[in-house]
């Protein structure tokens, strides 16, 4: 057994606190004055249509699953034990397919907004709500636990990417639907960006460079754990053949 599976739970274990942690702070009850902005209000009543929102609880479950996985590894007295072939391959794809491009889209949307104009995707009355340490929490830290299981879960690059990347479109399509409803149900979006863009070509270019985005992020893990791990028995008897 690899002693990598000791760094994975302790990955497991600090995302799992990390995020839910954040999330019980910024739960906590706000002080009368502040809950009287009207933008407040509206921010917490949307706020779990946030797609930031969706990857840190993406997070949680995908670290879940891992301790699942790990747990059951752990608990066999089979020294060649292998995980049964769907929960493996439910655990991969979910971390690859959507995990991975969503966690990178998150972190580089929000700060190149941040810096180029932060009234575009995190507005400074925001600021009376959460503390930069969330805020760090929900869109940096979310980088180094996906880099974390990259470099300590070994993974076979698949012979096909076609089914992650519709798996990704899948979710992608998914959001953007619950996107749409939340501005034909309260006639705003829940990102000022969009608010400023809608009505324009520059909505569509957006919405199309996301995508393309997110499948080069997706792209981008492979040569990464190429890197890191080498090519393994399985990718070499593939070659072979």
């Amino acid at each position: 057994m690899s002693r990598h599976i000791y760094f994975r739970i302790f990955g497991y274990v600090a995302t799992i606190v990390l995020h839910i942690g954040n999330w019980y702070v910024m739960g906590l009850p706000k002080p009368i004055h502040i809950m009287a902005d009207p933008h407040i209000r509206g921010y917490l009543e949307m706020r779990s249509r946030y797609f930031t929102r969706w990857t840190f609880f993406l997070q949680v479950f995908y670290a879940v699953c891992g301790l699942i996985c790990d747990g059951m590894i752990l608990k066999s007295t089979n020294k060649n034990y292998k995980l049964p072939r769907h929960l493996k391959g439910f655990r991969d794809t979910l971390f690859a397919a959507i995990v991975w491009p969503s966690t990178f889209l998150v972190f580089t949307f929000f700060w190149t907004l941040y810096v180029v104009d932060r009234d575009l995707i995190f507005p400074p009355f925001l600021d009376k709500i959460l503390t930069p340490l969330s805020n760090h929490i929900m869109h940096t830290a979310i980088i180094p636990i996906a880099l974390w299981e990259v470099i300590f879960q070994q993974r076979t690059i698949p012979k096909s990417h076609i089914k992650n990347v519709l798996y990704l479109i899948f979710y992608l399509v998914l959001y953007l639907s619950v996107l749409i409803y939340t501005y034909t149900e309260h006639k705003r979006w829940v990102y000022p960006v969009f608010q400023k863009i809608y009505g324009t070509i520059y909505f569509y270019i957006v919405m199309i460079f996301i995508g393309l985005l997110c499948i080069f992020f997706y792209s981008l893990q492979w040569p990464l754990t190429k890197r890191i791990w080498g090519i393994s028995e399985k990718d070499k008897k593939k070659r072979k053949a």
